[in-house]
This record gives structure tokens, C-alpha cells and sequence, in this order.
């Protein structure tokens, strides 16, 4: 946190997000994929986490 000026769970989100936008371009990978694979209870939960940190859903960055 000294370094950063964040927290464990904020840093730990990023590199989530970043996880999730890696996968999200590839387009043979369905979001109810890339949610499982990131370890998320269902597709829901994922896109409510995703749009909270990008302010956009997987959905609509996939169309970026």
C-alpha cells in the first residue's frame, strides 16, 4: 500500500480486470467462459464485478 497507494483488494481487482480484458478479445471465448476461468460463481456476478471496475459490461467492451 506504501508503494502504491492502494489496497490489496483494489490491486487485486486491477490485475482481474486486466485478466478479464485479455480474455474478453479473444472472441472464440464466450463470458460464461471467461468467468469460470477467472473463478467467479456465475456470469452474473462477473459482469456486476466487471462493470463496477470499467464502468462498462464485458458485453459492450467486446464491441470497443
Amino acid at each position: 500500500k506504501e508503494v502504491s497507494g492502494k489496497s490489496t483488494s483494489q490491486l487485486i481487482n486491477e490485475i482481474v480486470v486486466m485478466e478479464a480484458k485479455i480474455m474478453l478479445d479473444n472472441p472464440k471465448l464466450t463470458i460464461s467462459q471467461i468467468a469460470q476461468e477467472l473463478q467467479f460463481s456465475n456470469q452474473s456476478f462477473f459482469g456486476k464485478f466487471f462493470k463496477k471496475n470499467t464502468g462498462i459490461s464485458p458485453s459492450n467492451y467486446r464491441k470497443i
